[in-house]
């Protein structure tokens, strides 16, 4: 970088003297232009070795109605210090951090839209909470670092949050049934309890025992009636009997940084095979007797646990 500069000054200030063979007089050579051009090939360095001053910002996408959201502005000052830190929002200031102010180093303006505490303020970063948030919170939020004298060099990164009015609720099950035979496909339809919120879509997730669904067991579908489309289970009864006969199936809403679950368990019969009549023995006829009814009954006791 500095070698690149250095041969841009070479060539832009001095290149015409040394095709002459000889070097101007200094106060011959600074002339307005001449100044001007290492004036601006100064910024350009020092523009390019400090880096960016906004190296993180976080700001929620979504949030609802008299809840919290957190922002997070990080800044990287290196050789200089901060001057200034801002938050705005929709253009407005709500928020100014400046140290060099002993009396009042932090300002927080009122607003009727959300309630502004500090969360983390350092030498890094400047975290806040916003609560008792209302739909007027909606919009961009920007944070601006300023550093300090002499360069008072000034940057800014912005993001959007969206206020919803509805609370969000977890998705709803359909066509769930409390046990299953081992030769069904499970089928259970997993949709929003609302309507798309202001026109963003949750996601929706099938996980079984913790894990995500394969994609070979889901299927996106729409009912007509709502515009937001479910997802729906296909799941063979085998895969839940090789998993010992019960499953959790779990249908995961998604909307931002918010999660709501819905949860079903799978419970498949799990059939006894009987090898009493193709098994050779000495036994009498009593005593085979004997062994199917404890297996018949060991099997109704199998399926009644199933059904707790």
């Amino acid at each position: 970088m500095v070698n690149t500069l250095v041969n841009r000054v070479n060539i832009e200030v001095f290149g015409d003297f040394k095709t002459r063979g000889h070097m101007p007089k200094m106060h011959g050579w600074l002339s307005n232009t001449n100044l001007q051009r290492v004036c601006l090939l100064a910024v350009i360095y020092v523009n390019g070795i400090a880096g960016d001053l906004v190296i993180g910002l976080h700001v929620p996408q979504y949030a609802f109605v008299g809840d919290q959201a957190t922002l997070s502005c990080s800044y990287d000052l290196r050789a200089t210090r901060l001057y200034s830190l801002k938050w705005y929002h929709n253009g407005t200031e709500f928020y100014r951090y400046v140290p060099t102010e002993l009396n009042r180093p932090i300002y927080i303006k009122p607003s009727h839209k959300f309630y502004v505490t500090e969360l983390v303020r350092n030498e890094q970063q400047v975290t806040l909470s916003l609560t008792k948030l209302t739909v007027s919170a909606s919009g961009h939020y920007r944070c601006e670092v300023i550093a300090e004298h002499p360069s008072f060099r000034t940057e800014a990164s912005t993001a959007s949050m969206v206020v919803m009015s509805e609370p969000l609720a977890p998705p709803i099950l359909v066509d769930a049934r409390e046990i299953y035979d081992s030769t069904d496909l499970i089928r259970i339809r997993c949709q929003p309890r609302q309507h798309p919120y202001h026109g963003h879509r949750p996601v929706l997730q099938w996980f079984l025992d913790g894990s995500e669904a394969s994609a070979e067991f889901v299927k996106s579908y729409s009912d007509g009636s709502s515009k937001t489309p479910g997802l729906s289970l296909h799941l063979p009864g085998q895969q839940v009997v090789a998993a010992g006969g019960s499953m959790k199936a779990e249908c995961r809403l998604t909307l931002g940084s918010r999660t709501l679950n819905a949860y079903k368990t799978l419970r498949v019969r799990v059939r006894m095979i009987s090898y009493v009549g193709t098994y050779h023995s000495s036994a009498t006829q009593c005593e085979v007797s004997v062994v199917l009814r404890m297996m018949c009954a060991t099997n109704l006791i199998l399926n009644l646990l199933q059904l707790l």
